[in-house]
Parts: structure tokens; sequence; C-alpha cells
């Protein structure tokens, strides 16, 4: 079983080998398509994909209206968690034995210090966007300045460069700039909302944990996934936010966030299963007083991973960026249901192990 750990609790080597199987994917060519965008890696296929789901076209669904799969309602949970796991294992395709750290949002210190470092990820950038001028996600790295792990055998690689379909604006080198104030969330904070339990009649809890966490609430705390964005800014904070690693180290504390609510929840309701956990099919939202959309319901099937069935596509992407996305039409369809515990997603599985 895959264990993710803290990134301040990565040894030397472990953060290596994570660079390393980044800087890999950043430069494996995506497969090739009839008419797919020159110079797309398989990382690249990722950030289109998140940038796709905004606005997915389904079976069923009016003429002329769209879903977002992946946020904006209860699914943002279940969409990242599958999410995450497809590209941790495309890393570990590059490297293996590796697997994706979180960053522990209310350890500021540690992440200053270890994480936003140059020998890391690189330094955060307050105020305007700018580009990340230390670390090995420059473009380009100098030769004086790879380190030993540097790929040899990818003699084109000079770089972390974004696809120019893909800058959102931001442009071709990975810029940051935070634009949100207010971080971190304190230790409290995170633990109150790890124990979040709101259950008025007729009204799953998942409603108002999974509110919190993806957009705050100033009850209990603001900063958390939003915030989180803003707050390293740049590429960070736009529809491609996965051009900037962190954000994969971002969702995996989400993710962890969710597996540890879900586990107090199992504990507290003995006889309890994980579906009891995710609200019923048909249940209203106390926010919009309409059931979930398609996509976040429990038993609905989450695009890309359909199966390859017939109707779906995106609006969110221009055409020319559509090309850039991954084949998933050969995986088995998937539906939330399957993802709600992250020791049986897959045949490996995964889970997070407690900072020390």
């Amino acid at each position: 079983m895959d264990v993710r750990k803290s990134a301040v609790d990565l040894s030397d080597q472990e953060r290596d080998k994570l660079l390393e199987a980044i800087i890999r994917l950043k430069h494996h060519p995506a497969p090739a398509g009839p008419a797919g965008p020159t110079g797309a890696s398989i990382y690249d296929q990722f950030v289109a994909l998140h940038g796709a789901v905004f606005a997915v076209v389904a079976p069923g669904l009016p003429p002329g209206t769209t879903v977002n799969f992946g946020h904006w309602d209860i699914g943002f949970l279940a969409w990242h968690r599958k999410y995450l796991r497809e590209f941790e294992k495309a890393l570990q395709a590059e490297v293996a034995g590796v697997t994706l750290p979180y960053w522990d949002w209310t350890d500021h210190v540690g992440a200053v210090n270890k994480l936003f470092t140059k020998d890391f990820l690189g330094s955060l950038r307050s105020g305007a966007p700018g580009p990340v001028t230390d670390g090995v996600l420059r473009n380009p790295v100098p030769l004086a300045d790879r380190p030993a792990w540097w790929p040899p055998d990818l003699p084109g690689a000079e770089g972390y460069a974004i696809h120019p379909l893909l800058e959102d604006t931001f442009g071709t080198t990975l810029a940051r700039g935070s634009v949100g104030g207010g971080w971190p969330p304190s230790a409290a904070q995170i633990d109150q909302l790890e124990q979040l339990v709101l259950e008025p009649p007729n009204t799953h809890p998942l409603w108002f944990f999974w509110t919190v966490l993806e957009h705050g609430h100033t009850a209990i705390t603001p900063r958390t996934h939003d915030s989180g964005h803003n707050f390293v800014g740049g590429h960070m904070s736009g529809g491609f936010s996965p051009n900037d690693p962190i954000f994969w180290l971002h969702h995996s504390n989400v993710d962890r966030l969710w597996a540890n609510w879900q586990a107090r929840r199992l504990n507290d309701v003995p006889g309890s299963k994980p579906e009891d956990h995710y609200p019923p099919a048909h249940e209203l939202s106390p926010f919009t007083l309409t059931e979930a959309p398609l996509g976040h319901r429990l038993d609905d099937q989450m695009w890309p991973w359909v199966g390859g069935a017939p109707g779906f596509d995106t609006a969110a992407l221009a055409p020319e960026v559509k090309p850039l996305l991954p084949d998933f039409s050969g995986v088995p369809a998937l539906t939330v249901r399957e993802t709600l515990e992250t020791e049986t997603i897959d045949a490996e599985g995964y889970r997070y192990q407690p900072p020390p």
C-alpha cells in the first residue's frame, strides 16, 4: 500500500525522487493524436483535464448546459481523489515508489523552511505574479544549478516550461504571486473542521464539511482550499492550476482532511459504512434546495472515467486545447461510491501517514 507523508517529513532522497518524477513526466511526450498540439507532455494532459472538468457536456443534460464535474458541489471530494490517484500512478511509472506528499497547511514554518525552498518547489512570491526564480521549476534551469538527480537521458529537458496553450495569461514560465491574506489556518481550526458535524433535519453532514473544506466559512475558517490557491497565486490561481506542482500537495491535503473526517465518522457511528457518510442520491442540497448535479451523486459516473460512454464532451477548452486531453476510454467506468475508501480505490490503495 502506498503511504503519503507530510512534505516536510520527506527525506532528501524521497524529495529528490518526487522532483525527478515530476520533471520526467513534464518531458514525457503525450501519446500522439490526430491533431494534438506539439510539445505536449503527459503532465500537460493532466493540466488540460483539470481545466476541462469545469464545463462538461453529458448525456441527458438540457441542450446548451454543462456541469462542473469537479468543483462547486459535493463531488469535489471524490473527483479530486481519483484525479490525484491517476497522477500519482503516472509519477510512479516514471520513478518507482514515489507517492504524493501533502502540504500540511497548519505547519507554515515547516513549509517555508523545507517546502517552498530552492531545494524543493521554489520560493513563494508576494504581490503581482512573477516567475519562480529558484529551484528546478525555473525555465531554463542553468546547467550549474541542475541537481545530481537531473535525468541525464532527457537531453531536451532544460527546465520546467508551461505549455503555451495552458499558460492562462501567466506566461510559459511558472509564475506565483500571492493574492490572498490570512494564511495559514491554525491547527485548532483544522481540527475543528475534521470534526465538523452539522445535522439539521434530513440533511447529511458532508454537505457542510465539503463546502467549508472547498470554500471556507467565516464561522469556522475561511483559510482552506480556495484560499490556498490564492495564497500561492500565479498559475496556481487559475483553471490550469496543476501547472504549479504545489497543486498536487495542496489537494493531497484536501483529500487527507476528507479521509480523516471519514475515519472519525466511521468511528463515531459504529457499524456504519463509507457510503453512509455520503449523502443519498436524491437528498436536496441545503444550499441550493436541489439534488446534487450529475457526476456528484453516490452512484454517478465521474467524467472522464466513464468507460468510453458516448455523448460526453467539454465546453471549457478552446478547440486547439481539447486534443491535449488524456484518453480514458479504455478504463472501466468509475462511480463516486468507488472512491470513498482510499485503501480500496484500486488494487494497491493508499493511506496517509500522520505527522510525527
